[in-house]
């Protein structure tokens, strides 16, 4: 993480943290392995708010130190058995995201962009999890795509809808008021504001 200002740590590892509160906040499905979480509400944050290649830090950050055995996964979970077990798709698909939400929301106006094209832009993020997420999913439970889909996907997208309505109205208020933020070298909503 060399070049990185303090402030970029520092804000790096709240969202860091926030994606572990997220994953805390988990409720398990009886017929998948997979649990609903608050996670990706956060994740996809990270690249909206701090730009692309920040966000990506922040979920990097956050996996490596569920790796190193910091019970920061769903359910209190960590270690390389959390990784690869049915789920840990879904944690590489938060690389991902955050990469995602931040170069689209970077393309976006620089005063407050249109509210289809920022909940589009947040939608991607939330939808590109699930990518790495089923097609681990099938793997790891040596299932089809439709079943895979079935417990991994479909019953989860409401729940998607809510977080990313959650995201749009978030990112929309801090677009209003950057001195809650700073200025910060990233592209994201924070690089927005101070553009005002």
């Amino acid at each position: 993480m060399s070049g990185l200002t303090l402030r970029e740590m520092v804000l790096a590892a709240f969202f860091a943290a926030l994606t572990a509160v997220g994953a805390w906040i988990s409720f398990p499905l009886p017929f998948s392995q997979v649990p609903i979480v608050l996670a990706n509400l956060f994740v996809i944050l990270s690249g909206a708010i701090l730009g692309k290649k920040l966000g990506v830090i922040s979920q990097l950050v956050y996996l490596l130190l569920g790796l190193a055995g910091a019970p920061v996964f769903a359910q209190f979970t960590s270690g390389p058995a959390a990784l690869a077990g049915p789920s840990g798709g879904y944690l590489v698909g938060y690389l991902l995201a955050a990469f995602i939400t931040g170069a689209l929301v970077e393309h976006l106006p620089r005063r407050l962009p249109p509210l289809p094209r920022l909940a589009v832009s947040l939608a991607a993020g939330a939808v590109i999890i699930y990518l790495p997420g089923i097609a681990w999913l099938a793997h790891s439970l040596g299932v089809n795509l439709q079943t895979a889909l079935a417990q991994g996907f479909y019953y989860y997208l409401p729940g998607d809808a809510l977080k990313i309505i959650v995201a749009v109205v978030l990112c929309r208020s801090l677009m209003q008021v950057p001195q809650l933020w700073g200025s910060l070298a990233g592209k994201g909503i924070v690089r927005h504001a101070e553009m005002e």
